[in-house]
This record gives structure tokens, C-alpha cells and sequence, in this order.
């Protein structure tokens, strides 16, 4: 409940914030919400459950936006991330009214509509982990039907049991997956669904320089989503939902991201003409992350002597005015929006803020002998 600090700010007066309506949420506002997660009896539940519904992961047990200031667009700080539909999650509280629980899951915590998470029995525990075929989506957002009723929506990033075939067959035009619905009583209940099978491939992978590309380019365009918004990626969700396909879990934030491998390289101290060198000479690229603070980019190469990165970034600004509105997944240089610097009115480039360094090339391998 790391949110709780910054409710209890809004309900002693010393802090403003805004919601929905761009006017300030009242310290009242705060003090329900405070007390509709019902802290004194927490952990209430001990429950193993599945997600049901692609679903955000919220701070607070509400839909209801915050941000810090009235044209604080599209940062709604009580948006945590997005989980997608099949991640196996803990439930550890229900809010007051049943309409929240608070899940815990690999990669982050925070809480979840009810009606998007369906318990687990032993029986379909023991199933899902006796489970050694999966499937992973290479297109993103694949509708899934089962008898003419919509599902879910396959994404980059997840998997899928696979039943039916030990591996794909050349032949084979769809092949059946597990997904699981919420009945109910609130119990989750397996239902296999037909994904065709030119949009997958098995789980899991050696880590692909290719496969990345194609990745990227999958992706390329889509719109920003901070924490998930709209069902978007922000720029750690990109790069998870790139490696998740290649069995690499990388938490949630940027900063734990680019720690993850314990690997990584301190790049603050230098200067720009050295530290773009550094990158392009000792970087791999389409496996390299750069970590600069609240941002993570993923370096794919060298071109004209220019470090090349991509990244699902909403904008950066230059010119100490002009915010350079990128809005979703691209690939630019470390100095965009320098167009916008001059002499008199210039602000630091995604250059200057670039800190850190992490090659998950060593990480995979790491894994793999580690596996062996």
C-alpha cells in the first residue's frame, strides 16, 4: 500500500491533487478511499486465483484518475499497470464493498476488479503446473472466439498452455490454447479457444535478435499508455512484453529493470560524445537496455554514428518549451527534439539523461546455464 503516504497528504490538506473533472480531489474523497481498502484487517484472503480479463492493476480500489496537476494528461498516478488475462496472481485482500481485491503477482501488486479474477482449486493448480507446452503471440492483440463469443485478446507478451500437440505442425492453420473464464461464484473455469497458429510461436525461445525486430515492428505506432492506460504500453511495459516472450521477466519499473540483470553500467559521468561511443561500442544491439530516470529504451544499432533506440515514450521536451510529442512506440535517436534547442533557450536531451546500461544478452545466457 505504498500509495497510502500521498491519500493521506490529500486528506490533511497539504498536498493538491486533481481528478476527473480537473478540479481538486477533496480530502474526503481521500478518506473514503482509505477507507474502503479496509488496512486493519489486512491480509484478509489467502487465495490462488488466475486473471480472467486483461485488466488495470490499480493503487487504489477505485477507476477514478488522479494527477498532479490539472494538465497532468494522461498520467493518472493511481494506475499502476496492466496484467494480462491468464497471469496466475495471490489474493491477499477484498476491499469493504467486494468490488476490489488485492493481488500480488510476479511482476507487481495492487488491486484488480473482482470480476476479472477467477480462483484456482488444487485440481487446476496441480493441471497448470504439470503444463509443459505453451504458445506465445508474435502479433499482437489476436481476438480469441469460442463458439462465436469473444474471449480475450491475445497480446505480445503472453502465454498460453497448449493442448493438443507437443509442437506446431506446418500444416497445422489453428491451434487450441487454454484461456480461463470467471464463472459466477467467482471460480475460474478452463475454456480452450483456436489462435491461429502463423501468430505464434512455442514458448520458450533462445533470445533473437530477429524475433526482436519483428517484435518492434509489431508494435511500432502503437499509442503510449502510461501504467497500461487504454490497454497501452508505457515504456517498461514495452520492453517486458519484448523479453517475456524469451522466458525473461523483468519487473515493472525502469529502474528495477535496467538492476534486473545486475549487470549494469554506470553511464552518468560522462559526457555525450562519450557516452553515445560507449553505447555503440559495447551495447548489443536489439538486447541492450538504457535506463535514464523514468525511462527505459532499448537499443537497437548504430546509423551516421548516431545510437539508435526504441522506446514507447510519450514525449520529450527541448527548447526549456517545446514538448516533442512522440506519443507511443518509435525509434529515434538520443537526441530528439534537438531541432528545438538554441542558443538562449536549451534543455537536456534523452543523451544527457541516459544513466545506466544493462545487456541482457549476459542475463539469457545466465538463465540458460543455470536451466542446464
Amino acid at each position: 500500500f505504498w500509495i497510502l503516504p500521498s491519500l493521506q497528504l490529500i486528506t490533511s490538506g497539504e498536498v493538491k491533487n486533481y481528478g476527473e473533472d480537473l478540479q481538486e480531489i477533496s480530502p474526503q474523497e481521500a478518506m473514503n478511499l482509505i477507507d474502503s481498502m479496509d488496512l486493519p484487517s489486512y491480509p484478509s484472503k489467502n487465495q490462488k486465483a488466475i486473471i480472467t480479463t486483461t485488466s488495470a492493476v490499480r493503487a487504489t480500489p477505485t477507476n477514478k484518475p488522479l494527477f498532479y496537476k490539472p494538465q497532468g494528461y494522461p498520467f493518472d498516478r493511481w494506475q499502476n499497470s496492466l496484467i494480462f488475462a491468464n497471469t496466475p496472481v495471490l489474493v491477499t485482500h477484498v476491499s469493504k464493498d467486494k468490488q476490489w481485491l488485492h493481488i500480488q503477482s510476479a511482476f507487481v501488486d495492487g488491486w484488480v476488479e473482482s470480476i476479472h479474477v477467477g480462483t484456482l482449486s488444487p485440481n487446476q493448480i496441480a493441471e497448470l503446473e504439470k503444463q509443459e507446452n505453451y504458445l506465445t503471440p508474435t502479433i499482437d492483440k489476436i481476438p480469441l472466439v469460442h463458439e462465436g463469443q469473444f474471449i480475450s485478446m491475445a497480446r505480445i507478451g503472453q502465454i498460453f498452455p497448449l493442448y493438443g500437440a507437443g509442437a506446431k505442425a506446418a500444416e497445422t492453420q489453428y491451434l487450441k490454447i487454454a484461456t480461463y473464464v470467471r464463472l459466477p461464484d467467482g471460480k475460474a473455469q478452463k475454456q480452450l479457444v483456436q489462435i491461429p497458429a502463423h501468430a505464434t510461436k512455442n514458448f520458450t525461445q533462445p533470445l533473437s535478435q530477429k524475433q526482436i525486430a519483428l517484435t518492434i515492428n509489431a508494435m511500432l505506432g502503437q499509442k503510449y499508455g502510461w501504467g497500461g492506460f487504454l490497454e497501452n504500453r508505457d515504456c517498461s511495459a514495452f520492453i517486458r512484453d519484448i523479453f517475456a516472450q524469451f522466458g525473461i521477466y523483468l519487473p515493472r519499473n525502469s529502474k528495477a529493470q535496467v538492476e534486473y540483470g545486475k549487470n549494469h553500467i554506470d553511464l552518468s559521468h560522462m559526457n555525450r560524445k562519450e557516452k553515445e561511443a560507449f553505447i555503440i561500442a559495447n551495447a548489443t544491439p536489439f538486447e541492450s537496455i538504457l535506463w535514464l530516470q523514468g525511462h527505459i529504451m532499448l537499443y537497437i544499432g548504430e546509423h551516421n554514428g548516431r545510437a539508435i533506440v526504441a522506446h514507447s515514450a510519450w514525449s520529450t521536451t527541448s527548447g526549456k518549451r517545446f514538448e516533442n510529442l512522440l506519443g507511443g512506440v518509435v525509434i529515434t535517436s538520443l537526441y530528439a527534439g534537438d531541432e528545438h534547442n538554441w542558443l538562449f533557450a536549451s534543455s537536456e536531451l534523452l543523451i544527457d539523461k541516459v544513466k545506466a546500461l544493462s545487456d541482457l544478452s549476459v542475463l539469457a545466457q545466465n538463465l540458460r546455464s543455470a536451466q542446464q
